[in-house]
Parts: structure tokens; sequence; C-alpha cells
């Protein structure tokens, strides 16, 4: 067993993404789980691979029907793996699989230790109006005690900030279980809700309790999410080292992200 790993939550449309992903991590030194809905799902995937896939499956934890209703099985299925493997391992990468990779390093576990040891996440802030603000806010709030609410709100700017996808998002296993019991995970399924972005409610834990310092990105008004590549390249040569890039941004400049050691494209199925 290695010291890190990927968590991938797959359902069928995307298992060719998944027979990609298991085939360009084979022989690393990162493990590679796969989260299914339920043991059909699961089948259906090993009956067209033939080597040993490690994988979890949400409904030996979780009332399907519960998860249904809060759509939001992705952030729940990320958050089920990490409650499993965070003993096992140093750092947990959580990632959604419509993705590519185009570097191969040496050690994947340099990477994500890099990324924690940073304690930089870096973000863009939203309008007034954006829609946003919910998906922030729910983030912070739904699953947290009040008491922190308020600091949270300030930490945020009135929920402005916003972290989804800047950068490979890793958890530090050291600090998991304070995080799990800090959203009181196991108890909270039923008021999950699609709003919650599971990284971006640990990136302000982080931030409140660890002594993770939030950058705001200069003249960015979402995230790098769909940001163009003169963005993307801003951030990386001067508020944090990057590691994934969305695929528009990627297409506009190829190689760039070859040469300066990016690892994952991600939105593959979005441009």
């Amino acid at each position: 067993m290695n010291k890190c790993a990927f968590v991938v939550p797959l359902h069928p449309k995307h298992y060719d993404y998944g027979y990609y992903i298991f085939t360009e991590l084979l022989n690393t030194d990162v493990d590679l789980y796969f989260v299914f809905t339920d043991h059909n799902d699961k089948e259906l995937f090993l009956s067209k691979i033939h080597n040993h896939v490690n994988f979890l499956v949400l409904s030996d934890f979780a009332n399907i029907e519960i998860v249904q209703k809060t759509n939001s099985f992705v952030s729940i299925k990320k958050l089920f793996a990490l409650l499993s493997l965070y003993e096992k391992y140093d750092y947990i990468s959580c990632i959604d699989s419509e993705i590519k990779f185009i570097n191969k390093p040496l050690n994947y576990y340099d990477i994500m230790s890099q990324i924690v040891k940073n304690k930089v996440i870096c973000c863009g802030k939203l309008h007034n109006c954006d829609f946003e603000i919910n998906i922030v806010r729910d983030s912070l709030t739904v699953l947290t005690n009040p008491i922190h609410h308020e600091q949270l709100r300030e930490i945020s700017q009135d929920f402005r900030a916003y972290t989804w996808w800047c950068n490979l998002p890793v958890y530090d296993c050291k600090i998991a279980n304070e995080f799990l019991k800090w959203i009181n995970f196991s108890n909270n399924l039923e008021i999950f809700c699609w709003n919650i972005f599971d990284d971006m409610t640990y990136n302000f834990f982080c931030v409140l309790f660890h002594n993770y310092e939030l950058k705001f990105i200069d003249n960015c008004y979402h995230s790098l999410e769909f940001a163009n590549t003169d963005l993307v390249q801003y951030t990386n040569e001067n508020l944090t080292k990057l590691y994934w890039v969305n695929n528009r941004a990627y297409s506009q400049n190829q190689d760039y992200y070859h040469n300066n050691n990016f690892l994952i494209v991600f939105h593959l199925d979005r441009f």
C-alpha cells in the first residue's frame, strides 16, 4: 500500500473515464479507489476489467434513498471515502472522473505533500448577485455549528470567496477526523444538498483552524474553474503552484501546462 491515494466517485455513464484513470495510475506511488453507488454499479464496472481494483460502495454505508433526496451523491461519496480511508494514508485527493493526466510525475506523494505544506487556498470573489454565493454559504454553514458561522462569513467576505476547482484538492489525513467531526458527517447525511461542495467546506475548515492562507486572485470573479489561460498562469506564477487546469485554459496554451508540471486537466466534458 502506498501513502497517498486518489478517490474517484464513479457512475456508469463515466466508466470509460474510470478505465482510463485506472490504466494511467498503474505502477505508480499512489493508490486509486473508485466509489460506486451500489454493488450493481460495481459489478458492471468490474466485468470489463481483469486487474485488481480498489473500491468502496456507498450503499454499504448509507441509505441510497436518503442520498438521492439530497442530490449530493458526489460530495457524500468523497466524504464517505475520506472517512473509510484516512487512517491508512497521509494524503487523499478526491477528484471527479472527467479528467486526463498530462504529466506523469515520479512521485504523486510529493505533489500532495507540497499542496498541504503550502497551506495556500486561492479563490475568486463573487459579485453580490451571483448564484454561487448560495454554494459558498451552504458549504460553510449547513453542516457546521452556528457558533462558527459569523467567523466563516467574515473570512469568506460575506460568502463571496469562491475556492471551487482552484487547485488539486488534497485532504491532509492528520486532520481528516477532526474535519469529519466538525461537520458531523455520519449524522448529517439527511441535511446535505447539492450546494454543499466538500472541498470548499474543507478549505474553510483549514483557514479557520489550521492557519491556511486564503488568497484572492486579482480580476477573478468566479474561480479558476472556467478561467482563461492568462488567469491560470498568473495564479500559478504569483500566488501558489497549481497542479490542475480546466480544459478550456489548457486548450489555449497546452505547452505551458506541459512545461510547468501541471498534472491534470479537468472538465473534459465541459469544453
